[in-house]
């Protein structure tokens, strides 16, 4: 994957997503998953379905026919202490994120785990800092904070850090060869581009005046917006070069599940025992890469194949 298809992904956590480390109260509750990873995305908190909703949508979309399971083999990639990991990309045999000792007390910080081997992936200057991308040159780009608290994004070309800096936090963006275009769905109250392929082509979330979260894609300049299927909310967040997109949705019991959604059909993909599953990237062998919560409300970054 060139450069320029994948520096977007310090959107990702620009919009004060750093915080993910820091103490927050929503932390406190059942859905602390859920609405970590909402603010890593710079999104409001999904809105909770209503009584009515819920009776409708308490049904369930693989019984009813309309989304198929499927089965993949997970692994944990926790960095040794943490209490909260995520990984937001595994390519080549890499996988990297954010790792926090206590969201109370500690900042969060980027990690790389590759071949059974954790390193803190140091930068400049930083206070803390989130790993979102990595590409098959092994250039890596995230989010830090610097000494004065002020959030930036940045990439690193084989130890070289450079800053990548937005004037807005609040539209999507493309950049193309240091060219910035902004990426706004139609009518939305705002818009999070989270994910691009080899052929530009564009997933993320859009929200619509009730701040409801809807999954997005734009091919040739043409926005479609999809939800999973009797989702409350769903977030579309990585798209490989077939086309396949990975995200998230949550029930009408406020229970997160990954999906993919390939070739017109949904499938959910659910870590067995887990409390919820959020899915963040796809590569193009297929492999997945996001995070789960266990029973305990620890989080874990998981990559599955």
């Amino acid at each position: 994957m060139k450069l320029k298809t994948f520096v977007w992904l310090v959107l990702l956590a620009l919009s004060l997503g750093i915080a993910w480390g820091q103490s927050r109260p929503d932390l406190q509750t059942k859905q602390r998953g859920i609405l970590g990873l909402n603010n890593l995305l710079g999104l409001r908190p999904a809105q909770r379905p209503t009584a009515q909703s819920s009776k409708v949508l308490q049904q369930d979309a693989v019984a009813l026919g309309l989304a198929k399971a499927k089965v993949y083999k997970f692994a944990t990639a926790d960095y040794p202490g943490a209490s909260q990991s995520i990984v937001f990309d595994n390519e080549g045999g890499t996988a990297i994120g954010t790792f926090t000792f206590d969201p109370s007390t500690s900042p969060s910080t980027a990690f790389t785990f590759h071949a059974g081997v954790y390193e803190i992936l140091s930068v400049p200057n930083s206070l803390a800092s989130i790993l979102t991308g990595i590409n098959s040159s092994g250039q890596l780009v995230g989010v830090y904070t610097d000494l004065a608290s002020v959030g930036h994004g940045f990439l690193d070309n084989a130890g070289t850090f450079s800053d990548i800096d937005l004037l807005s936090n609040s539209h999507g963006f493309l950049d193309n060869g240091g060219v910035f275009t902004s990426i706004d769905f139609p009518g939305a109250h705002s818009t999070t581009a989270a994910g691009i392929n080899s052929a530009g082509d564009i997933v993320g979330v859009w929200q619509d005046a009730t701040f409801k979260s809807h999954g997005f894609l734009v091919r040739g300049g043409v926005f479609t917006t999809f939800d999973f299927p009797l989702a409350t909310v769903t977030f579309a967040i990585g798209i490989n070069d077939s086309g396949d997109i990975a995200g998230y949705f949550i029930d009408a019991g406020s229970v997160a599940h990954g999906f993919i959604f390939s070739r017109g059909a949904f499938t959910q993909v659910d870590v067995a025992g887990a409390t919820d599953t959020q899915l963040i990237r796809i590569n193009n062998k297929g492999q997945l890469a996001g995070v789960f919560t266990d029973v305990l409300t620890g989080q874990h970054g998981l990559t599955a194949h």
